[in-house]
Formats: C-alpha cells, structure tokens, sequence
C-alpha cells in the first residue's frame, strides 16, 4: 500500500515538472506555415525532406515565411581491392535550409551535411537496397536536426 501511494506521488510530481517533448510542434504558430516551398540542386532529397516537416502550405497568404531547401546527394568510392574493385562507399547529403519572410531577409539559414560509409556487397540488390536505407537514416537525422534547431 505504501508503495502504491509513493508510486502516485512520484507521478504527481514528474506530471507537474513542465517536461515537453523534443520534438513537439506549436501547430498554432504562424512560423510552420509557409506560403512559397523552392527546391534546388537534388530535387528528390528536397522533397523528402519537405514532406516529412510538418509545415503547412498556405500559397494565397503573402504574409508568411518562404522556404528554400538546397540539397546535394553523393555516393563516393572510398576504397579498393588490389583488382580495382570498390569495397566501400560513402553517402554524402548536403541540405542548406534557408527562411526567408514576407520582404525576402533570411530568417534563418542553416547547412546541415550527414554521411556514412559501408562495405559494398556482391548482391547488387541488397547493396541497392542498403543505399536506400542509409539515405533514409541520412534524411531522418537531417529532419531531426532542422526541428530541433527550429524549436529553440
């Protein structure tokens, strides 16, 4: 019994902390929605970075902020075998995250760049497919990065 009511004060008190998620968005603020979303360089990089933030596109209100993303990909040969064969790699993702408000000034500006390397493997699908998921992971820690910076 005493354990029950130690329990529940301990409850009353982690409840009453002011503890907030990381990642929790203000849906009410006006700096989520947007009015204009440009995509340079890598086209395919940007839009999966931009689906998974959560803005809202609102094109007749000239009023609120703009984004541009700019994003690079690169898959580079890190190494080779003594038969010239590549044994590694590493993905490369640039994103340059640029606001801008209503009169064009940046907001705020921020270039993240995220890589990983790996070995190559002899099953060219399961190697297609692991390229795959290493840029996903890339683009998770990108989205990761642009909400926590956003948030403070």
């Amino acid at each position: 019994m005493i354990m029950k009511k130690i329990f529940i004060l301990f409850l009353f008190f982690v409840a009453a902390c002011g503890y907030q998620p990381l990642y929790k968005i203000n849906n009410n603020s006006n700096f989520f929605k947007i009015s204009n979303v440009e995509f340079k360089g890598d086209r395919e990089i940007g839009n999966k970075v931009y689906s998974k933030l959560p803005f809202q596109l609102i094109k007749n209100d000239e009023q609120l902020n703009k984004i541009i993303f700019e994003s690079f990909k690169e898959i580079i040969e890190t190494s080779k075998n003594s038969k010239g064969q590549v044994t590694s790699y590493r993905t490369k993702i640039t994103l340059e995250f640029i606001l801008k408000n209503k009169s064009d000034e940046i907001i705020n500006r921020k270039k993240i760049v995220k890589d990983n390397s790996y070995n190559t493997d002899e099953n060219k699908f399961k190697f297609k497919q692991f390229q795959d998921k290493v840029e996903r992971d890339l683009i998770d820690e990108i989205i990761e990065d642009i909400i926590t910076n956003f948030n403070y």
